[in-house]
């Protein structure tokens, strides 16, 4: 998304080739720009999918990145490679750094505190240009909070291209030595580096999106190939030989394909594999039709004012437009903006983005023009990042001074379950804080100190990463062992304290989204061989007991059941004389019942029935047995058949179906009175 390269002194020749046009200002990729970009703008506002557009982006950044290189390649005046990544950068980060600082005002402003945390960590991430594999990781991520989509997720396109840029002055700058010692010709040498980029990437790309569609759309390797096809267009752009009317149908048939291929093809769902050829050759034929000595075909109509014009914005409308439109779902609380509203959307982008060109944008164009020291550079890249992180971490800072003094005051105005165990605890004050607070919520899920160690440490294969122990766990007599998905994990909250009180070891044997049904398929296509493979492990093991949750709560309805092959689980336990506790599921809900809590004046208006979730009867009262004991914590759960998302001034949930660490917690004393004395 970088600016058009004018060209100011004649062109270099290309053995083998003619070089008219190649080097001189073409007002039509100016308008294939412009075109791109109203593409993403439209296509995000109006339909909710993604057109293509972005993907013609990285190409054409590429192309005018090599033709810069290569112009100068074997000139008098090489480029300086530090100096010309630096200029990149100085052109590109001052407009990111004041959007990022405008939504940091806008979310502290407008967005419900519990987005504070993950606009935070993608601010940074947008800011060192890794805000994709953020995105990646959790696109991947069982554990990554679903919540409304970030004013900043759109920030992903720009780290990939700036990662990019990183490797291609890198690579410019190795072929530009190469040709400088060699003599040899600039485009063979650039051609024969890109090409084989072009291969590697392709083919990575292909792979990595039929098997991780998800991640692999993030994936700053899976779309280098989009940049190298860019490199390779200035390199055969001299060499194509075709007359006006064949120019013509191409230009067309790309320009055409192009608007159509959002409509035709699922781009968010099947990117960046072979189907991202489809944008990259479209726009490759427009740029090739209007090569020529007399531009053809849709090269007229790119090249008009209309077009130019918002060529020019291009960069800024692309910025501003994202959060501009989540701002508006988010006020409004719809799915779509609709037509009033996108039109309204696109309206104010337009004006933003003419604004951030011209109060940022230009006259930084200006300055590199009247002095071209490279301290110039640097000293606009120092200034913008400041921008940025000066309020970002003063904001962060502030609120973990907040956190803390919270948390100081947590045993008397946060007793959470202890209400119910303790009718004659007094109400917190009004002016009590609610825990956990909105920014610490990332901080609520249940971990262990340590990974798994000595004896109890996993081989390397499909166990590395999900087990974990307690700190005092290698020197104690008993140990339970927690396995299953993350429901046992939260559930695990409540048991630590026990455990420590009884000097007992926890180990965590635990995968997000894979319980111990053995005929639950799980949400992770490796659920069925970590299972075994974790079995295996807690047999090893021999602990006293294993903790796991044997029933599933669904939201809204009240058939609550046994895990499907729960029973399997207990007869391998049974066998290898292992006790089990068997916990109830908690309830789930339709809806994220800590958003519902921090945004209502009154958390009971958030309340549901026990029946909207849960069964009448505990499911698992059938797998009565000996060495399996029952543990329901459904009473301090959902007290007086009300499951409410605050008790005791805690939020129960993290989410739609998670007990906060903090509220599970005070759980801790209702789960030892179902706990035997000793185990084993």
């Amino acid at each position: 998304m970088t600016t058009t390269v004018r060209a100011s002194s004649p062109p270099l020749a290309s053995a083998g080739g003619s070089d008219e046009g190649r080097w001189a200002y073409r007002p039509d990729i100016d308008g294939l720009r412009a075109v791109a970009v109203l593409l993403v703008v439209t296509y995000h506002v109006w339909f909710g999918r993604v057109s293509g557009g972005v993907d013609v982006f990285l190409m054409l950044s590429a192309f005018f990145l090599t033709r810069g290189f290569v112009r100068r390649m074997a000139g008098p005046r090489p480029v300086r490679p530090l100096r010309h990544l630096l200029g990149i950068f100085r052109r590109l980060l001052p407009a990111a750094a004041i959007t990022l600082v405008s939504v940091l005002a806008l979310v502290r402003t407008v967005y419900p505190p519990a987005m504070w945390h993950s606009v935070w960590e993608q601010t940074w991430a947008s800011l060192l240009y890794v805000q994709n594999w953020v995105l990646a990781a959790d696109a991947v991520d069982y554990y990554a909070r679903s919540e409304a989509p970030s004013p900043l997720q759109h920030f992903w396109s720009l780290s990939v291209q700036g990662q990019a840029f990183l490797l291609w002055v890198a690579i410019l700058a190795g072929c530009q030595f190469v040709v400088r010692r060699s003599g040899w010709a600039p485009d063979r040498v650039v051609g024969a580096a890109f090409g084989a980029v072009f291969l590697l990437s392709f083919t990575y790309s292909v792979i990595h999106t039929a098997a991780h569609q998800q991640a692999a759309y993030f994936d700053t390797g899976a779309r280098l190939w989009e940049f190298a096809a860019g490199s390779l267009l200035v390199v055969v752009l001299p060499y194509v030989r075709a007359g006006a009317r064949l120019r013509a149908v191409l230009g067309w048939a790309g320009f055409i394909g192009l608007l159509s291929l959002g409509m035709l093809v699922d781009v968010r769902g099947g990117f960046p594999g072979y189907l991202a050829l489809w944008p990259v050759i479209c726009a490759s034929a427009v740029v090739l039709a209007g090569s020529g000595a007399r531009p053809v075909g849709p090269a007229r109509v790119l090249a008009s004012r209309p077009l130019g014009m918002l060529g020019r914005d291009a960069y800024a409308l692309y910025l501003v437009h994202w959060p501009v439109l989540i701002t508006l779902l988010l006020v409004t609380g719809g799915s779509d903006a609709g037509l009033v509203g996108g039109a309204l959307v696109i309206l104010v982008s337009l004006v933003l983005a003419r604004g951030l060109t011209a109060l940022v944008d230009a006259p930084l164009r200006a300055w590199r023009r009247s002095d071209p020291s490279p301290l110039v550079p640097t000293a606009v890249l120092v200034v913008a990042t400041a921008v940025v992180v000066t309020p970002l971490a003063g904001w962060q800072v502030s609120s973990a001074i907040q956190d803390r003094e919270l948390a100081a005051r947590a045993m008397l105005d946060n007793p959470g379950a202890a209400v119910l165990l303790d009718p004659t605890l007094p109400e917190p004050t009004a002016e009590a804080a609610l825990l956990p607070a909105p920014t610490q919520l990332e901080d609520e899920w249940v971990y262990l100190d340590h990974d798994c160690s000595g004896d109890r440490a996993v081989p390397q294969g499909i166990l590395e990463g999900t087990c974990s122990e307690t700190r005092a766990t290698s020197r104690a007599s008993d140990t339970i062992v927690v396995i299953g998905d993350s429901h046992a994990q939260q559930m695990t909250g409540a048991l630590l304290p026990v455990a420590a009180e009884n000097g007992w070891g926890v180990v965590f044997l635990i995968k997000g989204g894979c319980s111990m049904g053995l005929d639950e398929p799980g949400m992770d296509p490796s659920c069925p061989e970590w299972r075994e493979s974790a079995i295996s492990h807690a047999e090893r093991l021999a602990p006293a007991a294993v903790m796991t949750v044997v029933t599933r709560s669904d939201a809204g309805e009240d058939d609550e059941a046994l895990r499907p092959g729960i029973r399997g689980f207990l007869d391998r336990m049974a066998d290898a004389d292992i006790d089990v506790i068997a916990v109830r599921d908690n309830p789930r809900f339709a809806f994220d019942m800590y958003g519902c809590v921090a945004e209502s004046e009154n958390a009971v208006d958030c309340a549901v029935p026990r029946a909207s979730s849960l069964a009448d009867a505990n499911p698992a009262t059938d797998l009565a047995a000996p060495g399996v004991r029952m543990v329901d914590l459904t009473p301090w759960i959902c007290p007086d058949d009300f499951c409410p998302g605050v008790i005791g001034n805690v939020a129960v949930y993290r989410d739609d179906n998670h007990l906060s660490r903090t509220y599970a917690t005070t759980l801790a004393p209702s789960l030892a009175e179902q706990l035997p004395a000793s185990l084993g």
